[in-house]
């Protein structure tokens, strides 16, 4: 319980200047033990806070009747400021209210944000990828992908502060972000040739499924409208597509992956905030595969590892050549606000 208890003033915390609602919400359930209890049923390696706010706000998006709902821009269209003592009053009777069904989604339900924003680190890192590294077209294969949205970055338009647009002119899907620091990140200036996508994820969410696209959309903070809307358009873009998402355990399924690409392709492996659901020995384990398929092929690696911390993400670029190269190229915000490349 006093784990749980953590994740809910962690994520305080974190929510603190960016999303006001969720700080009230995380840090007056850090001090109810009747919620802790209900949220500790989150599967391991989930989130909890993540999950029971998402559970709040996927039955609001489906009925906005109960009072709660005046406190989500995403429910009403004139929001109220969320009050500590009022608001979490009123989010704690529509759980207690709702308890048998919000056990059922946090129990079943997984934190897949799917946040499109994390392309905006993507565009350059893959740039950067391709023009050090691939001699041939590449092919991408995305590990915790979710509902696929992040395998289609190539088909975005970014405008990236002070640095001018880049992308997919015609992009329904419009991602802006600042660039911080004084290293100016590659952009690509022509269409990337992307051969093949797959996505692998535990638990897909399939985009033409409307209670999935809904689960996604409930997994954006409700006071980022903008968020919401712009998931909307990259679920419209990706529909059309039709990706590619196998269900399994990375490492169980990864193998036969790599082994059913073409050889003619160079593979690059990716992530986004999802292996501080690794354990340390599965990411190793992890290494040590994608080690063994570039003794066959070239085979390049994109992730990050979060420390745990209140810290930014730092992505990372490995490549398995003579020798397994590591180099730190960027700092992010988990929803790709801003980056900071490095050297």
């Amino acid at each position: 319980m006093e784990s749980v208890r953590e994740e809910f003033r962690w994520f305080a915390d974190w929510a603190a200047g960016t999303a006001p609602l969720y700080e009230v919400l995380a840090s007056r359930t850090a001090t109810d033990t009747q919620l802790l209890r209900i949220a500790d049923e989150s599967p391991d390696s989930q989130p909890a806070p993540n999950l029971l706010f998402a559970a709040a706000h996927y039955l609001l998006l489906d009925d906005s009747s109960h009072r709660l709902a005046e406190f989500y821009p995403t429910c009403v269209t004139d929001p109220r400021s969320p009050d500590r003592e009022e608001t979490f009053e009123a989010f704690r009777d529509f759980i207690m209210e709702n308890e048998s069904t919000v056990r059922t989604l946090i129990q079943s339900r997984r934190v897949q944000t799917n946040a499109v924003g994390r392309s905006a680190l993507l565009f350059p890192a893959f740039k950067q990828l391709v023009e050090n590294h691939a001699e041939q077209p590449v092919a991408l294969v995305e590990i915790g992908s979710s509902a696929g949205l992040n395998l289609y970055w190539d088909k975005y338009q970014y405008q990236y502060n002070g640095y001018g647009t880049y992308g997919a002119s015609h992009s329904p899907v419009q991602i802006e972000s600042d660039v911080r620091g004084n290293t100016v990140p590659p952009f690509w200036r022509s269409e990337p040739e992307i051969a093949q996508r797959v996505g692998i994820d535990s638990n897909p969410l399939d985009v033409t499924d409307s209670t999935d696209a809904e689960w996604l959309r409930a997994l954006v903070m409700p006071d980022q409208q903008w968020r919401v809307d712009r998931l909307d358009d990259a679920i419209s873009l990706v529909r059309n597509e039709q990706p590619t998402i196998v269900e399994g355990n990375a490492l169980d399924v990864l193998p036969e992956i790599l082994a059913d690409i073409p050889k003619e392709y160079d593979i690059c492996v990716f992530s986004t905030l999802v292996l501080y659901q690794f354990e340390t020995e599965q990411i190793a384990s992890l290494r040590r595969l994608l080690n063994r398929a570039s003794q066959e092929r070239t085979v390049h690696w994109l992730s990050d590892v979060p420390t745990g911390e209140q810290t930014p993400p730092t992505y990372r670029s490995v490549s398995f050549d003579d020798e397994i190269t590591t180099r730190e190229i960027a700092e992010y915000k988990a929803h790709g606000e801003w980056i900071r490349w490095r050297d």
